[in-house]
């Protein structure tokens, strides 16, 4: 960073709750501590901003390119803030991160991500927001809750005060596995040194690339340990006030594993090493570039400039989270690690709202995870809905942490409050999973722990973790070792007359018989090869290995031309999405499949608009149809709720609702607005609006939507917008029976002629007019707007005369 760092931060960043800690309740804290109110927990967001940009080109572009390229559309998008840019560094899957001359509204940098996609060059464009744990601050030196009981095998000093362990049955579970030979990867602040955790930690890195932000004078480096989260007044965004270190990182790693000793507590997994990938710093804030190659770290993958890991993690915690969509650098790193098999616990969020709204819980492929009470109701910060996949202990939870108010002093325990507390009882339970059951893929690994949950009448439509049950669901005899693929020189036989051999025949071998058996033998297609199954066909490349395409994906497939269409080969195995539905990766795009719709391709621009509008768990729905040609060089596709339009110059969007009304009214991309140029947006004054090559649609629930075209869109935005003296529209434009055009407003209408231009008329000037009959009366078209006299009068002038009105309210009407 350039600057004093961010005055300013980020995004609904989990509303920045670790900002100012809630002042305990003065009543006892009872047994789930300090009660916080919704009001507490939602009125502390930072301004929505960021000074970074990522940017991923097909092919290798040279930093000057990347940074002309950024440039030139901050132009175009109008986003001054943005004109001088420099590329920091690569991402690990080789996008540029792009820091800007000056911070940027989330919105301006949305803008400036749809211009950047226009370049055909450019994969996807999204901001570098800044992510922030998902903790609520408690009162640390709160009586300890007793559990009631003291686990044998643990003789921790804060055992009894372990309610969540109790709850989710984890000292039972030790019967059977404790975590031995697993490693957690944590992507936090870091770890300060504590006894429970020091000799648990079998390696780690500083990702945190900010210098600002990290608290340490540097940038990424070897040492992750955490130096503080603390910040100086306006650190963490202008005018903020100082703050403490919060110890975040110490207090997860210590729920998840820390050790079984005479010192502190225990962890769900106490056997289990732990991996300390710091990627939040100053304030508990961090990059979701840095927090995506501190994931494909974790999960074993290359990262330019950094170490690779000293062993692979088996699970990764992330307790973090950030308001919108799924950032796309963020998502791929997590699909590298769940390709792995490696299960990805996230925080749900703190901000009582639906966790569909936050990232990294409404990515693809992670656990998302609540928070409760030990009296199992939802604690009342936690994030809800569809798109939580299990509620956890994260209410007054016990584990490690450190006395510094600024940088690591001593040792001790502490209580925190917020889904960041949850989630790595999930991750604890993974790790036992893990070791009882390795070969498990990251999906059945998810689906133990869900269909293991205990459903409670005081958690309606959710469930809780069973971390006992969960080690029973697949048990471990169920579990055996990967078969070895046979070499490629030595077919296996199979049926009479056709063989599998090398990949394909390994992965033939690996779904014992759910193919079916092969129809043909191998064949070539588009530089790699696929062979057809009685159930299905398995595709391989070089590029992606082999995966088995079946049932309605795949004639999802053959619509598109398989491996010589537009998506390529498959990149991914056929995957629940959590709601009912599926859906298969390929190398240029997606296969959605759900029950009552059927499935359907995604792929370039179409699938980056749709996936910024929350996938099908967000504002679309489930796709109900193939991308289609408009025929007039463009396309769109249909969505249960709603359409993308992709022009060729101008990317795509979608369009919903009674917007999407409006503009069909018009004659969609055919008629008189052209293509959308911008997503639906609030207009600061209560409605929405979106934009058109040739005009806007705006919309409120009291008028309607309605687009604004031409000159009376002109003269609309003169008199004040939507905000204005004319207020919105209640009416599209319409001709006049006298060779001109009007639109109706809530506060007055604009007239339009060849020969006077766009007019409006309000008041009891305009009520006069009309009472006349408008433009069909002696007057015609007004020529002028309202003119205001000397003594107070108001006149307006018209084609044929003129109407003036005087202070008490009389009008006159003189004629020409």
């Amino acid at each position: 960073m350039h600057r004093s760092m961010l005055a300013p931060t980020m995004s609904a960043l989990t509303l920045a709750l670790v900002l100012a800690p809630l002042a305990p309740a003065a009543a006892s804290p009872g047994k789930d501590g300090p009660t916080l109110s919704t009001q507490q927990v939602t009125d502390q967001a930072p301004p929505e901003v960021t000074d970074r940009m990522i940017v991923k080109y097909k092919t290798e572009a040279p930093a000057a390119e990347v940074e002309r390229g950024v440039e030139d559309a901050a132009a175009a998008a109008d986003v001054p803030e943005a004109g001088k840019a420099t590329e920091v560094r690569s991402t690990a899957d080789g996008a540029a991160v792009v820091e800007l001359a000056d911070e940027v509204t989330t919105d301006q940098a949305e803008k400036l991500a749809e211009e950047l996609t226009k370049d055909s060059e450019v994969a996807y464009a999204e901001p570098d927001r800044l992510v922030s744990t998902a903790r609520i601050p408690g009162a640390d030196g709160e009586e300890p809750e007793r559990t009631g009981s003291v686990a044998g095998t643990a003789a921790d000093p804060g055992v009894p005060s372990l309610w969540a362990l109790t709850n989710v049955r984890a000292f039972d579970a030790w019967d059977t596995a404790t975590g031995r030979g697993v490693t957690i990867g944590v992507v936090d602040t870091g770890f300060a040194n504590h006894p429970d955790l020091d000799s648990k930690v079998v390696g780690g890195y500083d990702f945190v690339s900010a210098v600002n932000l990290s608290n340490d004078g540097t940038g990424r480096d070897a040492d992750p340990r955490d130096p503080g989260t603390y910040s100086s007044y306006g650190q963490c965004y202008a005018g903020s006030a100082a703050s403490n270190s919060i110890w975040h990182g110490t207090h997860v790693a210590g729920s998840a594993a820390a050790k079984r000793d005479d010192y502190g507590t225990v962890g769900v997994a106490p056997d289990a090493t732990l991996l300390n990938a710091r990627a939040l710093g100053a304030c508990g804030y961090g990059y979701v570039s840095d927090m995506a190659d501190a994931v494909r770290w974790l999960a074993g993958a290359p990262v330019t400039g950094v170490p690779a890991a000293p062993k692979r993690a088996d699970v990764i915690n992330m307790s973090l989270a950030l308001g919108g969509s799924c950032p796309v650098t963020l998502q791929n790193a997590i699909d590298t690690a769940w390709s792995r098999n490696i299960p990805v616990a996230v925080a749900a969020g703190n901000s009582n709202q639906p966790a569909i709204n936050y990232a990294p819980g409404n990515c693809y492929n992670v656990i998302t995870v609540g928070a409760i009470g030990s009296d199992r109701v939802r604690a009342p910060y936690s994030n809800y809905g569809g798109a939580v996949d299990i509620y956890a202990p994260g209410h007054h939870i016990l584990s490690s942490g450190n006395t510094g108010t600024r940088g690591p002093v001593a040792p001790n325990t502490r209580f925190d409050y917020g889904t960041s507390m949850a989630t790595p009882h999930v991750a604890g339970t993974l790790a036992l999973l893990k070791q009882k059951n390795p070969t498990l893929t990251a999906d059945q690994y998810k689906q133990a722990v869900l269909d293991s949950g205990d459903a409670w009448a005081t958690l309606p439509g959710g469930k809780t973790l069973n971390t006992h049950d969960a080690l029973y669901i697949t048990k471990a005899a169920t579990a055996s070792p990967a078969t070895p693929a046979p070499s490629p020189a030595t077919p296996s036989p199979t049926t009479p007359g056709y063989t599998t051999k090398g990949a394909i025949g390994s992965l033939y071998t690996r779904l014992k018989g759910q193919t079916g058996a092969p129809t043909s033998n191998e064949k070539p297609i588009a530089g790699g090869v696929y062979q057809t199954f009685a159930k299905g066909t398995i595709y391989w490349s070089s590029a992606t290995g082999a995966y088995w395409v079946h049932g309605a994906v795949e004639t999802a497939y053959q619509r598109n031309g398989t491996a010589n269409g537009v998506l390529r080969f498959p990149r991914s195995d056929e995957r629940s999405n959590g709601i009912g539905g599926s859906y298969q990766l390929f190398q240029n795009g997606r296969i959605l499949w759900s029950p009552t719709h059927g499935a359907y391709a995604l792929e370039g621009a179409v699938d980056a608009a749709y996936a910024a509008l929350g996938n099908e768990k967000g504002a679309l729905g489930y796709p109900t149809a193939d991308r289609r040609s408009n025929g007039i060089g463009g396309s769109y596709q249909l969505f249960q709720k709603g359409t993308i339009v992709h022009g060729p110059q101008t990317g795509a969007y979608a369009l919903r609702g009674a917007v999407k009304g409006a503009y069909e009214r018009k004659g969609s991309e055919r008629g008189s607005l052209g293509y959308p140029t911008s997503r639906e947006t609030s207009d600061g004054a209560g409605g929405v609006q979106q934009s058109f090559q040739k005009g806007r649609i705006v919309w409120t629930a009291a008028s309607g939507a309605h687009a604004l075209q031409g000159s009376i869109a002109g003269r609309h935005a003169l008199s004040g917008g939507t905000s204005g003296a004319l207020g919105y529209p209640t009416a599209d434009e319409a001709p006049t029976s006298t060779g001109g055009a009007f639109q109706v407003f809530q506060k007055g209408r604009i007239y339009w002629s060849p020969t006077t231009y766009a007019q409006q008329i309000t008041g009891s000037i305009g009520n006069a007019y009309l009472a006349l009959g408008g433009t069909t009366s002696r007057l015609g078209f007004p020529r002028t707007g309202e003119v205001v006299r000397s003594d107070r009068s108001v006149v307006q002038y018209f084609q044929g005369g003129s109407i003036t009105w005087s202070p008490g309210g009389s009008i006159r009407i003189d004629y020409r």
